[in-house]
């Protein structure tokens, strides 16, 4: 499964509009704020541009607070209607965008630009205006939900490879398990016992595979390994300072700085990227 795949399956159901689905209340506290103090910076009906923009959570933001922005965004996943009702088109490749040089006043991405190379920082760059502002929240090495999305893959990817799916997927279509492979999940689900996902999805494998349903087994099946293709780019997206300075070059002529964006505990949510087109 290709990883815009991966993410259309859940941009197609994620229909919350928060900053960063699942977190405390809080949290999205903070994320919010910073895209309603980028959108107060901004002249009357400036034109905005959110890049891997998913289901919109930017824009909702930056139109809360400004109404009379013209917003919009760019996925390379295929997107649902809530996000398509905020501005974002769907489909797009971020290393080939389909607008003109110099046309918006501001471009922004959140937990998104991170996950492209390096032809989409800079496409971010031309098809921003002379004295045109950026914006970016990036995912940090060390924020909490990097590292608790890293346990959440482990425990997956170490179900699977004991043979979940397979044991499922025998029991469904013949009614036998092999107890081989009971032995080997139990383990896996053992060795990762303080994460919920080792309850959650053989529960879920285990009540269709005992109503002989190979084809709910099978889907659920795709929407895990769905699941662990994001978390592996999520991984693969998380920048340590190294991999920052790298992108923040990228990003020339534009003089980006970037420092910590910190949570109410002090620990960090993401990395804030802030730049001017001079």
């Amino acid at each position: 499964m290709s990883e815009a795949d991966a993410w259309s399956r859940y941009w197609a159901r994620e229909t919350s509009g928060s900053c960063l689905p699942g977190a405390p209340p809080a949290v999205q506290s903070v994320l919010a704020q910073a895209w309603t103090v980028a959108a107060q910076r901004l002249p009357v009906a400036a034109r905005v541009l959110d890049v891997a923009a998913g289901g919109g959570a930017v824009l909702k933001a930056m139109h809360g607070a400004r109404p009379d922005l013209q917003l919009s965004g760019i996925d390379a996943a295929t997107v649902g209607p809530a996000a398509q009702a905020l501005g974002v088109r769907g489909g797009v490749d971020a290393g080939q965008l389909p607008f003109g040089d110099s046309s918006f006043d501001l471009v922004t991405s959140q937990f998104g630009l991170e996950y492209c190379g390096e032809a989409a920082w800079r496409e971010a760059v031309r098809v921003l205006k002379p004295d045109g502002q950026l914006q970016l929240i990036c995912h940090h090495q060390d924020s909490a939900a990097v590292a608790h999305n890293r346990r959440r893959l482990a425990a997956m990817q170490a179900m699977a490879a004991a043979g979940l799916f397979r044991l499922a997927a025998d029991l469904a279509e013949r009614g036998v398990e092999d107890i081989a492979l009971v032995t080997s999940v139990q383990a896996a689900r053992a060795a990762h016992g303080d994460q919920s996902v080792v309850q959650e999805l053989p529960a879920a494998l285990g009540q269709w595979a005992r109503a002989r349903r190979p084809d709910a087994v099978a889907a659920i099946r795709a929407e895990a390994e769905a699941e662990m293709a994001r978390l592996v780019a999520m991984q693969a997206a998380a920048l340590d300072q190294r991999r920052l300075a790298d992108r923040l070059a990228w990003l020339a002529p534009v003089a980006a700085t970037a420092e910590p964006l910190a949570g109410p505990d002090g620990a960090p949510i993401g990395w804030l990227v802030r730049g001017r087109l001079g």
